[in-house]
């Protein structure tokens, strides 16, 4: 508000004005507007004062009136009727859940290796999630998480069943290609649970499918029924030995490729520097090896540019171009830094979260 609007003379009288912009109306609830004439100045320099700090008393506490209900807004689900509904939750670890999320629409376009953004509530982060599975019938996919930053470890808390997710944005991504004879499906981390559709998809167009999946310890070990469902072989690897082979995912590799010479392509999905010790164990044996890129997406459109990756002499777009793409080619060191590089925003988030929610 500008001092000019509130007092000025007209035809020997002092006028005092004041009229609040039409947002700040419209949050107040009222059209406040007064108005006071006198042939005194010090009278109407008075008055104009005392109106000044009425209407900027109401407007800040209008503002913040505003403010606390914006906030309130970024804990609770969409209205009934909006979102999309959780029907299943169920937890593998302290740090992994898995959502299965109604979204019929999307459910009967998903196809094995394509991606959703997912937002948890109206102000929350764009999040990219690769499909786990999804239920043409049902009308449901299915999200496996890693409660890590801000943003998951807040869905974390948020998302049980009857919950809503405010959106979810996709199938996004090319789908995986499935003319091979013979793979060999790699899951490491959170990348255990995509691989699964990948290998039901080979296992369904004909292929020979060899699963190799890992994990910590035999306490972590989730979905092995369904993996034995579809796979013609299946090696399982843990950290501490407790289960099948001890050690990384990369020994189940080379136990594989050493006893079926004719595997054609192997599929591998985790965290980058697992990708890039399979890219490398497969190289020595010339196979091709497929890697599902997680970069920073943004939009999901390619218009941003946050997830782009070097892959051989060119600069590739995970979200269009992609996820997948060949591992033998792909600069991960560059993948990793760029990872990397919000690490303190990140770091901030989550503590300015943590102090906000009350959380641990």
């Amino acid at each position: 508000m500008s001092d000019t609007k509130y007092l000025f003379k007209r035809d020997q009288i002092w006028w005092v004005k004041v009229a609040v912009p039409r947002p700040l109306r419209d949050s107040l609830g009222c059209d406040l507007r007064r108005s006071l004439q006198t042939r005194d100045l010090k009278t109407a320099q008075t008055a104009r004062q005392a109106v000044v700090e009425e209407f900027r008393s109401k407007i800040r506490q209008a503002r913040e009136q505003r403010a606390a209900a914006t906030a309130c807004s970024t804990s609770v689900d969409p209205p009934p009727g909006t979102g999309y509904e959780v029907v299943t939750r169920k937890d593998f670890s302290d740090v992994t859940f898995l959502l299965e999320v109604s979204a019929p629409m999307l459910a009967r376009a998903a196809q094995p290796g394509q991606f959703v953004i997912v937002i948890s509530h109206q102000r929350g982060e764009r999040v990219p999630l690769t499909i786990a599975d999804f239920d043409r019938v049902a009308g449901t996919i299915t999200l496996v998480i890693q409660a890590v930053g801000k943003s998951t470890r807040e869905m974390q808390q948020r998302c049980q069943a009857g919950s809503r997710l405010y959106s979810v944005a996709g199938p996004m991504g090319f789908p995986s290609h499935l003319d091979t004879k013979k793979v060999v499906c790699v899951g490491g981390g959170l990348g255990v649970a995509p691989i699964f559709p990948q290998l039901r998809a080979f296992k369904q167009s004909g292929a020979y499918v060899i699963g190799v999946v890992g994990f910590r310890n035999r306490q972590l070990i989730f979905w092995e029924d369904r993996f034995r469902q579809y796979c013609d072989e299946l090696i399982i690897c843990t950290d501490d030995g407790s289960v099948g082979i001890k050690g990384r995912v990369t020994l189940g590799v080379e136990a594989a490729l050493e006893k079926h010479p004719d595997v054609d392509r192997v599929v591998a999905i985790g965290p980058p520097i697992m990708m890039k010790a399979c890219a490398e164990t497969t190289r020595p044996y010339k196979v091709e090896t497929i890697v599902s890129m997680n970069p920073i997406v943004v939009d999901g459109t390619g218009m941003c540019g946050g997830c782009r990756v070097i892959v051989g002499d060119e600069t590739k777009f995970a979200c269009v171009d992609g996820p997948e793409f060949d591992g033998h080619k792909v600069d991960f060191d560059d993948l990793m830094n760029r990872l990397g590089r919000f690490k303190q925003q990140e770091s901030q988030a989550m503590d300015a979260w943590k102090t906000a929610a009350g959380a641990k």
